[in-house]
C-alpha cells in the first residue's frame, strides 16, 4: 500500500523534538508493515533531505528560531486567515503549491493526517478519506496555556486558538475515518461521533541503551523543547519549587532550547542547549527528571527514558498514557516528594543499588500494539 502521510513538520531519520519523535516513530511503524510511505510537509532549515520524503517548501516554523519580525508575520497571517497560529504559519505557501506535490508523487491508497496543522492550513485534504493522528487534545491545551500566560495579549492568542481548535478538532473527527489518539485519555476526550479509533503507542526508533552508572557525569539531567509553553510550565515548577530543595553539590544539566531569562537566572546549573544526540545526553545523566505540568496526548521524552532503562522522578501527567511504570521510576506531583525522591534515586545510582531495568521488553510491548493500532486503522481508512 502507498500511504500519503501529510504533516506540518516532516521526518529525516535525525528526531530532535517531541513531535518529531512521535512523527518518526509512526512513519517507521507503517513502513515496518510493509508499506510505502511518502511523507509531505514542510522540511525545516535544519533537517536533511531523505528518500520518500517530499517538502512543499524548506522553511523555519520554530518559534525558537524565528525573529520578532517573523512572529509578527505568523501571528498576521493566523488572524487574517481565521486560523490557529500553527497552521497560520503554513498559509505563505498556497494550497497549489501542496496539490502539485501531490499530483507528482501519488497517487496514495491511503491518506493519513498526521495532527491538525496542515489540514487546517490545506482544507483539499479533507475532501478524501483519511486517517487523523491527534498528537493531543489541542484545545484543552491551548486553554491551559491561556490560564498560564504572563501577558495580556498571550492569553487572548491561546485563548483564541482554543476556541478555533475545539470547532477544528470537532470537524476533523467527524470527517476521518479512522482517528488515532496518543493516549486513552485523548481517545476519550475527541469526539469521534462516527469514527472508529484506537489508541497509537509510540516507541522511540533508535534508542540507545542506558550506559554503566559509573560513567555518568551529570546527576540529575533533563530534555525538551522548553520554550513551547506547556513544557515551560514544568520547566518554572522545577526552578520555582523543587530547584531550592535540592543540595548545592548535586550537577544539574537541561538540555533543549530554553527561555533567556530561565538561563540568566540559574547560575548552578549547566544549559548545554540543543545537543546532538538526546540518547548520548541522556546516557550521562544519572537520574532523569520528568517535569510535565498540564497538557494531553504522552510525552516522547518518558517513553524514551523507559526504553534506555534510565532512572527518572516523574510527575503524573509525565507519565500519562503508561500503564506500569519501570521499577527505578517514581511518580509525584508535590516538589517536596519529588525533590526527595530525586535525591534518593542520584544516591542509590552512585551506591550502584538501582534496579536493573531492561527497556527492552517495554518497547517491544509498544512495537506490538503500534502496529496492530496502525493494522486496524489502515483497514477502516481503505474499506
Amino acid at each position: 500500500m502507498h500511504i500519503g502521510f501529510f504533516s506540518s513538520i516532516v521526518t529525516d531519520g535525525h528526531p530532535t523534538i517531541g513531535y518529531e519523535l512521535a512523527n518518526e516513530a509512526i512513519v517507521e511503524g507503517l513502513r515496518s508493515l510493509g508499506h510505502r510511505v511518502s511523507v509531505i510537509g514542510f522540511r525545516l532549515p535544519r533537517q536533511r533531505e531523505m528518500d520518500d520524503v517530499f517538502p512543499v517548501a524548506v522553511t523555519n516554523l520554530e518559534n525558537a528560531e524565528a525573529s520578532r519580525l517573523k512572529k509578527a508575520e505568523w501571528l498576521l497571517r493566523a488572524l487574517l486567515s481565521g486560523l490557529p497560529v500553527a497552521a497560520g504559519k503554513l498559509t505563505a505557501f498556497g494550497q497549489d503549491r501542496l496539490q502539485d506535490v501531490i499530483d507528482r508523487h501519488g497517487p496514495f491508497d491511503a491518506h493519513i493526517l498526521n495532527s491538525w496543522q496542515m489540514a487546517a492550513a490545506y482544507p483539499v485534504l479533507l475532501g478524501k478519506h483519511f486517517g487523523f493522528v491527534s498528537h493531543n487534545v489541542e484545545h484543552i491545551t491551548a486553554a491551559e496555556n491561556s490560564s498560564e500566560a504572563e501577558t495580556p495579549l498571550n492569553r487572548y492568542l491561546y485563548a483564541r486558538d482554543a476556541r478555533l481548535l475545539r470547532a477544528f478538532e470537532e470537524r476533523l473527527c467527524a470527517k476521518a475515518d479512522w482517528v488515532w489518539a496518543l493516549s486513552e485519555a485523548d481517545l476519550d476526550t475527541l469526539p469521534l461521533r462516527n469514527a472508529g479509533g484506537s489508541v497509537l503507542p509510540l516507541v522511540i526508533p533508535k534508542t540507545e541503551d542506558n550506559t554503566n552508572a559509573d560513567s555518568k557525569s551529570i546527576d540529575i539531567g533533563m530534555i525538551g523543547t522548553w520554550t513551547w509553553q506547556a513544557n515551560t510550565l514544568g520547566l518554572r515548577w522545577f526552578m520555582d519549587e523543587v530547584l531550592p530543595l535540592l543540595p548545592e553539590n548535586l550537577t544539574i544539566s537541561i538540555a533543549g532550547s530554553v527561555p533567556l531569562d530561565i538561563i540568566t537566572s540559574n547560575p548552578r546549573i549547566e544549559f548545554p542547549g540543543r545537543v546532538d544526540s538526546a540518547s548520548g545526553f541522556l546516557n550521562e545523566v544519572r537520574v532523569v527528571a520528568l517535569v510535565s505540568r498540564g497538557g494531553t496526548g504522552v510525552q516522547l521524552k518518558t517513553i524514551e527514558a523507559f526504553q534506555a532503562g534510565h532512572a527518572c522522578v516523574a510527575t503524573s501527567s509525565s507519565v500519562r498514557g503508561v500503564e506500569t511504570l519501570p521499577a527505578n521510576c517514581r511518580s509525584t506531583d508535590d516538589a517536596i516528594s519529588f525533590a526527595r525522591e530525586l535525591i534518593d534515586l542520584v544516591k542509590a545510582s552512585k551506591a550502584s543499588a538501582l534496579p536493573k531495568v531492561d527497556g527492552k521488553a517495554f518497547a517491544k510491548q509498544q512495537r506490538g500494539a503500534l502496529q496492530n493500532s496502525l493494522n486496524e486503522g489502515l483497514t477502516a481508512i481503505t474499506l
